[in-house]
Parts: structure tokens; sequence; C-alpha cells
């Protein structure tokens, strides 16, 4: 039984990742904020065992607390896959730096990066000397590779997650029983974010335009067609280990 454990997986792409990777033989984790009841459902279907947590992830100086249960439900010895897809991540708020309120870009910071940060080093902490195969991938972004007006903490809170993943990854390869880790970056897809950053005033997000063509014009993937993607990756036999990768 391979268990996977997935972060903000109650809808959006997270949830598009789940109903991809249930098939017999896997357990999934479901980690949200709202209790992933309906991904759930759909998953069992599908004949993956899971179980939901709800947990917020944006409260970080809670995560040891409340994401060792998860932890705690696993036991490596009857497994030879134990897994981590950081999914879990916010666009809000847009705009300057300096323009909105202090706690909401707190809170970004904390959900984009100091979540998935905390939760690889619980993982890493928890199965290091397992000998078996484990993963922790996170879901990245094209932006985290040039400034885009209005999205400085996006752009830089998923920079930071790329050089956590290749960090890692330098680390990992010098122990014994590494932990493989790598960054996917899905491109635009056609989730319910995309929708917020197309009612974007330009003031905030001067590019608002072409994200409104993307839409149209065939940019924007399905994202079952891009978490196929990522299940094919994250599951299959040459993970990208200190890797950023893509659609």
């Amino acid at each position: 039984m391979q268990e996977i454990i997935i972060t903000g997986a109650s809808r959006g792409f997270g949830r598009h990742v789940a109903l991809k990777l249930a098939k017999p033989g896997k357990r999934l984790h479901l980690i949200s904020r709202s209790e992933a009841t309906e991904t759930a459902a759909e998953a069992r279907k599908l004949g993956a065992e899971v179980k939901i947590w709800s947990i917020d992830l944006s409260q970080t100086a809670e995560l040891e607390k409340t994401f060792l249960p998860v932890l705690n439900s696993i036991r490596a010895e009857d497994t030879d896959f134990i897994g981590l897809i950081n999914n879990a991540g916010t666009i809000k708020p847009v705009g300057p730096l300096g323009k909105y309120d202090t706690q909401e870009y707190r809170g970004h910071l904390e959900l984009n990066y100091v979540s998935p940060a905390v939760l690889t080093h619980l993982f890493v902490k928890r199965y290091q000397a397992e000998p078996i195969t484990k993963r922790v991938l996170f879901v990245g972004s094209g932006a985290s590779q040039r400034p885009i007006h209005g999205w400085s903490h996006y752009c830089s809170s998923k920079a930071g997650v790329d050089m956590l993943a290749k960090t890692i990854a330098l680390e990992q390869d010098s122990m014994d029983h590494k932990v493989e880790t790598a960054v996917f970056n899905p491109g635009r897809i056609e989730t319910d974010m995309q929708e917020l950053i197309r009612e974007l005033d330009k003031e905030d997000f001067p590019l608002v335009d072409d994200f409104i063509a993307s839409a149209k014009d065939g940019r924007n993937l399905p994202p079952g067609t891009v978490a196929e993607k990522l299940a094919q990756i994250f599951t299959g036999d040459n993970y990208p280990h200190g890797e950023i990768t893509g659609r």
C-alpha cells in the first residue's frame, strides 16, 4: 500500500491530483482547511483508501502538533512508498507591496513557503532512516523565474520553494536512505485561481488582460490533464530528484 499525503486537496488542482492518484493499492491522506469529503468520496470510488485531515496550514506555529497525527498514522514498515505533495497555496493578496493589510501578506508567506518547509522538515525527520522510497513534490510556478507586478509575495515564495527543494536534494544525496525532492511547475491551468486572477484590477495586476486572453486561446490546460502528468512523475521510476520539471 503506497501512502501519499496531499495538501490543498479539497478543491482546485489538489483535488484533481488526488483523483489521478486514486487507484487500488494507494492510501491518500487528504489535507485541507475544510474537510475534503467530496474528493474523498470520488477517490474511494476509484479504488483508493482515503483518510481526511482538517488542518489550517497557514497556522504554521501549530504544524508540528497538527501534522504529526498524519505521520503517526503511517507505518513505514507496512509500505515501500511514502510521499508528500505540497500543493496548498494562495495568490492573494495581489497588488504592489505596501498596499494591503500586513497580516494578509504574512498569511500568504506562511501558507506558500513556511508551511511546505515545515511539513517537509517533519516528513524528512520522521522517515529519513527508512529504507524505502520517500518522495516530496512541491507544486511550483513559472512566477518563481521572473518578477511580476503585483505578485512580489507570490514570485518570491515560489522562488523560495524552488531553492528549498534543490537544497534538500543536495543534502539528501549524502544520506544512506535519501528522500527525493522535486518541483512540478503546472503552468497555467484552468482553476478557480485563474478565475480570481481574471477579476483583478489592472492597477493591482497590469497583466490581467493576458490572463483573460489565455483562457480563450488554449494556453490554459485542463487541470485533470496536468494532474495526470504530475501523478506519472510522482509515482514513476525516474523521479527528477533535485530538479524543476513541468507539464
